[in-house]
This record gives structure tokens, sequence and C-alpha cells, in this order.
């Protein structure tokens, strides 16, 4: 064999070589990695072989069953930290801000309760007008101008009607609301439309009580204001003859206003009525509900109207005189006069200075009863 041929061989057999140690190098790393791999699942294995042997854990009947972590949330938030137990407190730390406290936060409503506002009925029956000065004029009719039956050559009288005038002042009704500038940024809640709103019913609640018992000074004269400006139907308190007395008080009013008329009272005493007429075995339908929503009940065919502001039957002194029920042609014996609506105006700059917006709101407005001969009224004397 000649030297080039060993050289030859020697060469193949060192790449032989190679090739082989290439290959145990392989099967080697990949030995290693499979064990790794085999490690680490044991490890996983054993991890979630523990947390199942926790108490109370893997008990569920099935997947849709809430894990421990819900269930110790909605104790929590129905009963506090007392509703939890043992396991529930571990696995739902929220006393501790860094174990659970920061996830939680509370909820905010942005309804806010208000208590309910009740307005009297009477602007919806009354006259109204709109002027534009601080009084009207009104003339009234005083004296009729009456004729008389004459013979064929018989002497005509003279007669003539007179007159004479009644006015209506307006009134102011106002409030100024200093909001905080921040506060009106930050509220979650439109702030600015629920003063505005706000403003607006409380208004409406000193207008309605005003047109029923107000006294004139620096506000409108109310319907009630002097029940003895109309004719009145006595009624025992005790209610031992009050349906009898609202008979009378009904055919008390002549036909023309009485065919158009109204009862107003308060919620209290068409109570009372209403248990009345329900008892009573004449046969008559005095009491009649109304089958569709917003429509009043009707007494004696007349519709009957809740006012607030009215007399109770009874009253806080038993021998005190109340004017409870009125019944009458409201249209003609009550005027409203309107100057201006409520207005609502947002002032931003008079505060500025300590960060105070202020709502300012104003409404004017006057009533007064101008024809008593359209109303009777109901008093109540002590048994």
């Amino acid at each position: 064999m000649t030297n080039l041929e060993l050289k030859e061989a020697a060469s193949e057999g060192d790449q032989s070589l190679e090739v082989v140690n290439k290959a145990l190098s392989e099967l080697k790393e990949a030995v290693e990695t499979k064990a790794a791999n085999d490690n680490k699942l044991a490890d996983r294995l054993d991890r979630i072989e523990a947390k199942l042997n926790r108490p109370g854990v893997g008990i569920a009947a099935n997947d849709n069953d809430p894990k421990i972590e819900t269930k110790a949330l909605n104790a929590y938030l129905r009963g506090g930290v007392a509703s939890l137990d043992d396991i529930e407190r571990k696995t739902l730390n929220l006393g501790t801000a860094t174990a659970g406290g920061y996830v939680t936060a509370p909820e905010y409503s942005t309804r806010i309760i208000e208590g309910i506002t009740q307005f009297s009925p009477l602007r919806g029956l009354a006259s109204v007008m709109t002027i534009g000065g601080t009084e009207i004029y009104i003339p009234t009719l005083t004296g009729n101008a009456d004729g008389g039956w004459v013979t064929e050559n018989g002497l005509r009288p003279s007669t003539e009607p007179t007159f004479g005038q009644d006015n209506i002042k307006v009134f102011e009704c106002a409030a100024t609301v200093p909001v905080s500038q921040q506060l009106l940024e930050d509220s979650f809640i439109d702030l600015t439309a629920f003063l505005s709103s706000h403003i607006t019913k409380r208004f409406a609640k000193y207008e309605s009580n005003a047109f029923i018992v107000g006294d004139g000074n620096g506000k409108p004269t109310g319907l009630m204001h002097n029940p003895n400006a109309y004719e009145q139907v006595e009624a025992k308190k005790d209610g031992s003859d009050l349906l009898n007395k609202l008979i009378d008080a009904y055919y008390a009013l002549p036909s023309e206003y009485a065919a158009v008329g109204s009862w107003l009272m308060r919620r209290e005493t068409m109570g009372i009525i209403r248990k009345l007429a329900d008892l009573s075995t004449n046969g008559r339908t005095l009491w009649s509900d109304s089958l569709a929503s917003g429509t009043p009940a009707t007494f004696l065919g007349r519709p009957v109207y809740s006012a607030v502001d009215m007399d109770t039957l009874v009253g806080s002194a038993p021998e005190t005189a109340t004017f409870p029920i009125a019944f009458g042609d409201y249209a003609s014996a009550y005027q409203i006069v309107d100057r201006t609506g409520i207005a609502i105006q947002r002032d931003d700059f008079t505060g500025a200075d300590n960060g105070i917006v202020k709502l300012r709101a104003r409404r004017r407005v006057g009533g007064k009863p101008v024809l008593p001969e359209a109303v009777v009224v109901v008093k109540g004397k002590a048994a």
C-alpha cells in the first residue's frame, strides 16, 4: 500500500469517528432535555396535588360551581367580614390591601334619593294668564243691568251695570345655590341638571302652597285664605253627617258652577269619604274610582283632586273650626298671573375668587280669588 492510500484511509477513519462523536453528543443532549422536562412535569403535578389536598378545594360538583374566591367575595359583600369562615378569609383577605383589598372598590349610584314633592292641582283648574308688568287690574261686575216687565205704553226703566276693579300683584320666589367649581367638575352625576330640577320642584311646591293658603304678604293670596268669603256648609268633625253635608254643598253651588265643579281636599279626607260611601246602604253610588290611569275619582259625578295644603277634617285642635273641603268652579273663582317662568342662571364670576359657582333661580307669579260665588266650602265643627 502506498503512502497516499494510507493517508486516505486514515482520513476516512477520522471522519467516521467525528460522525459517531456528534451522534453521541446529540443523543446525550436529548436525554438530558427529556429528563429536565420530566422533572418540570413532576414538579407541576406535585403542586396541583398539593392544592387539591387543601380543605374545601376540589369539592365542586361540576365546572359551573363558583370558585372559592367567588364564594368568599359574595359572602363578604352580603354580610361583611363576620360572614366569612377561616378558609374564605385566607382566600380573600380584603382587610389587607396587598392581599386583595386593592382589587375591590365601592360602587356609587348615580341616582340621588329625593323625597317626593306634593303639589296642588289648582294651577291646572284655575284661570291662568301671562302679563307683562308687576300687576294687573281686572274689571269686576258689581251690579247687574236689571230691567222689568212693562205694559205696551208703560215707562221703560233705565238701568245700567256697575263695575269695580280688582288687581293682582306679581311676587318673586328666588333662591341661590353656591356650588364649588371642583365639585361640579368631579361629580359623577350631572349636578347642574339635578339642582335645576330640584329647585324647579321646590318652587312648584311654594307656589302650590301659596295658591291654597297664601296670605298675600309677599306671596299670592290663597283660595282658602279667607274661607268666610264663601258660602259654607257645616259638618261634624267626627264624620257622622259628612256624606249628607257633602250632598248639601253640591246642591248649594249654582248649577252653572256645579256642572263644571271639582272637589278639593287632602288624601286623608278622601279616605274618610270613601269609607263612608262604601258603608252607605242607601243604594246610591256616591264615590266612583276611575278606570283610567291619571284620571281622578269622582264624588257625586264630579272629579276629586288631592290638595295637600287643605285643612284636615279634625285638625290639631278639635274645638277649632277647619275647612277641609271645597267644591267649585275654580276657573271662575281663582285667577293666576304669570310674569316670569322659572329661570335658572349659572353665575361663574361673582364667586370665582373662592372657586364657587352660583346657580340663581327665580320665578314671578301672582294669584288671587276673584269670584267667591263660584265656590262652596265645608266647615268642620266640633261634634
